[in-house]
């Protein structure tokens, strides 16, 4: 099962000085390479099948700190078609989130994904939106619950974890999910 993806590598700028860029093709592939580790586990895979250097995004950090926003601004941005938009842009100062995305696909399959420094913070965080986007809601962990705290390396717990585990529920949901099925599988 094959996923077409559309890249995007969206820098910020403010008052029109634009900031500098940190996403590359490069960097995008390694952790693309992440990604698809990830979920080889439910035999998914991503694979690019587009890569635009996209012209900077003019928005103050101020505006940036809400990720609905960022993602509507950013998704508005390109018309639809027939691949997922992911947006890879730069870290983004007093967000809570690694990335957004439309559950369930709706309006369209896009997720932006943040700078994290590294290939394996980088496909991971882009995973678990990705994860988003196949209807995977996020995992709440209780970590005074010895039995809840074992799900902390889920893909899916919420906040910035470095799991990248996925429970069998949540692969059948994945497989499953309207926009595996937008794709064939």
């Amino acid at each position: 099962m094959s996923i077409p993806l559309k890249i995007y590598v969206t820098p910020f700028a403010e008052k029109g000085v634009a900031e500098p860029q940190k996403w590359s093709g490069e960097a995008a592939k390694k952790a693309l390479d992440v990604v698809n580790k990830i979920w080889a586990k439910a035999k998914i895979a991503f694979v690019i099948n587009d890569y635009v250097e996209d012209k900077p995004l003019d928005m103050a950090k101020s505006a940036r700190n809400n990720d609905q926003r960022v993602l509507d601004v950013l998704s508005l941005r390109h018309a639809p078609d027939n691949a997922v938009h992911i947006y890879l842009v730069n870290p983004i100062v007093n967000l809570s989130a690694g990335g957004g995305s439309y559950l369930h696909s709706d309006p369209e399959p896009a997720s932006f994904v943040q700078w994290y420094g590294n290939d394996f913070a980088n496909g991971r965080a882009w995973a678990h939106e990705l994860g988003h986007l196949m209807s995977l809601d996020h995992v709440d962990v209780d970590y005074a619950d010895e039995k809840q705290a074992a799900l902390r390396s889920n893909l899916m717990t919420k906040g910035l974890s470095v799991g990248s585990d996925l429970t069998g529920q949540q692969i059948s949901t994945a497989k499953s999910s309207k926009l595996v099925k937008r794709f064939g599988g």
